[in-house]
């Protein structure tokens, strides 16, 4: 039963590099790949003492355009401290709740089923200490698996919940090719409930629309929400990230070939591909002059080296690269808006990372690595950074967006995962 859990919630994750030949394709916008910009001379200094004691010795195994690195990053197994945390509340061990996100230190979204012995009984909800409120309807008590989508991973802001859900797929390699979604939204402060905003089958004309090789999240700043899937035209498949409009005002658009959107003021973050396929450039996209422009790009002289997440609150940034080549780990690059590009670097033993974003901190995991089980986080300046503990095969700490709450979740990879909501 445990597996099969695991399975359904797509958390068996794999870095491999993305298909070549992406292509733009057409709906109400059509941008093409953003033309770089001319690229910073130096790097800002980390901030900290965790990042300017860190050794410096090591480099980068990748430049990045435009903006050498000076700094050697922090080895984070080797440097970060177990956390002081005060826990508020727990749950879970029983499947019967599933935590996703806090939103404060009362309440997290997730989901939950009154049925848990039941795989496709769950519906979105909002978790506290004294039960759960859904926010969709819950399944009935019988229900074909074609016309079941299980609520998944989502992100908050002050106002809004967005969220993924998707048809399950017991079969785990079947879940890995196939990606039946759907996109929903909740209005935390206008009580008007769940909508739903956009479906792969409406975009594509099938249910049966390639998943992707990176674990994408919907993010919104606000008006619109931004995701990224395969999107099908002129007899291929090809990643895109996707616009939709919160409240319906106009139909869904194309910003551009790519992966990874991360929302922010006015437009979205997102990750570009070469020629290759592989994702090396960092691009943002405005609402208003709806054109994208080159943040950073980096290369690597064997070419393993990829964006494999993207993350943004505030004016904070994060970004993680990583290589194809076995136990070459991680680097997560933290700047703000005004900077050209990270100040800080940190490099994590895992293969891909699974981050979240809050106004004050940045948290991560190693979501389903069999090898790294640990769990962090550090405060956007690169100061504070602690362990939270570890959860095989649920590696996956989230933030409240006030980045003042953190949902750890425990497991010990066979039985059901619980979670615990503290305050920093």
């Amino acid at each position: 039963m445990a597996l099969i859990r695991m399975l359904s919630r797509r958390r068996l994750l794999t870095v491999v590099a993305a298909s070549a030949g992406m292509l733009v394709v057409g709906c109400s916008r059509n941008q093409p790949a953003p033309e770089p910009t001319d690229g910073a001379t130096s790097a800002a200094s980390p901030h900290g003492a965790t990042a300017t004691d860190a050794p410096q010795a090591s480099t980068l195994p990748f430049s990045l355009s435009g903006m050498p690195v000076t700094v050697a990053p922090v080895e984070v197994k080797q440097t970060a401290q177990p956390a002081e945390l005060s826990p508020q509340w727990s749950f879970g061990g029983d499947y019967a709740q599933i935590g996703v996100l806090p939103l404060s230190t009362e309440e997290v979204f997730g989901s939950a089923s009154s049925n848990p012995n039941a795989l496709m009984s769950y519906a979105a909800a909002i978790l506290t200490a004294e039960g759960a409120e859904t926010l969709t309807s819950e399944p009935p008590e019988i229900v074909d698996p074609a016309d079941y989508f299980e609520p998944q991973d989502g992100s908050a802001t002050a106002d809004w919940i967005v969220w993924r859900a998707a048809t399950v797929n017991i079969d785990s390699e079947l879940s890995s090719v196939i990606d039946n979604w759907q996109l929903w939204a909740y209005g935390r402060t206008t009580g008007s409930g769940a909508v739903l905003i956009g479906t792969a089958e409406e975009l594509n004309g099938t249910t049966e629309t390639p998943a992707g090789p990176l674990e994408v999240v919907p993010t919104t700043d606000g008006t619109d929400v931004y995701w990224a899937s395969a999107v099908y035209a002129d007899d291929r498949w090809e990643r895109q990230v996707l616009c939709y409009a919160l409240d319906g005002r106009k139909p869904p658009s194309v910003v551009a070939a790519g992966d990874l959107p991360a929302a922010v003021a006015g437009g979205v973050l997102f990750a570009v591909p070469d020629t290759e396929g592989a994702l090396t450039t960092l691009a943002h996209w405005n609402r208003l002059s709806e054109t994208a422009e080159t943040i950073l790009s980096i290369t690597s002289t064997d070419s393993s080296w990829q964006i494999t997440g993207v993350w943004a609150a505030g004016n904070h940034r994060a970004l993680a690269v990583s290589s194809t080549t076995a136990g070459a780990g991680t680097y997560i690059g933290l700047w703000d808006e005004e900077q050209p590009g990270p100040a800080t670097w940190l490099h994590a033993p895992s293969t891909v990372i699974i981050g979240s974003a809050g106004a004050t901190r940045f948290a991560w995991g190693s979501g389903s690595d069999g090898q790294e089980a640990d769990m962090y986080a550090v405060a956007w300046d690169g100061t504070d950074l602690v362990g939270l503990g570890e959860a095989i095969g649920y590696s996956r700490p989230t933030l409240s967006p006030d980045g003042a709450t953190v949902l750890v979740p425990a497991s010990d990879g066979m039985t059901a995962a619980s979670w615990t909501v503290a305050s920093f």
